[in-house]
């Protein structure tokens, strides 16, 4: 070819000549992909528990917080918040002029409890059900 002009091209391919996956290659291989797929058979089945376990929480989330809608919705009493007696129980003040040792709803937040803040209280358990803000006290007194 160089006689007539033309360059002549060699192609290299790769050096080593191709072999078949030898027999104990493929069972290697095969076994990984047993053990793969047993393991994606078990992390269907435990994505299906865990959206099933949400679906509850959910459920059940909702139904507490209709129970403190319905805590909430009887007819409150305003008292004076007066101390924490530890996390879950406080002394209020009644406007009757009483003292009560009372449970303080779970949901609230602790940090608005503070000494001499109006609460709601629930009509028979004189319960905490709720903090006032400092305006709704003054239309109150």
């Amino acid at each position: 070819m160089e006689e007539i002009g033309l360059p002549v091209v060699v192609i290299v391919l790769d050096e080593e000549p191709l072999v078949p996956v030898s027999i104990e290659t493929k069972t290697d291989l095969y076994a990984k992909f047993k053990s793969l797929e047993r393991h994606l058979e078990f992390l269907d089945i435990q994505e299906g528990y865990i959206k099933d376990e949400m679906k509850n929480l959910k459920r059940e989330l909702i139904r507490a917080k209709e129970e403190v809608k319905r805590i909430q919705s009887v007819p409150l009493v305003i008292g004076q918040f007066l101390e924490m007696v530890d996390a879950n129980y406080g002394i209020v003040g009644s406007t009757a002029g009483s003292n009560y040792y009372v449970r303080i709803l779970s949901t609230l937040d602790r940090e608005r409890l503070k000494p001499n803040s109006s609460v709601a209280l629930h009509r028979h358990s004189h319960a905490v059900v709720d903090v006032l803000p400092r305006s709704q006290t003054q239309v109150f007194r």
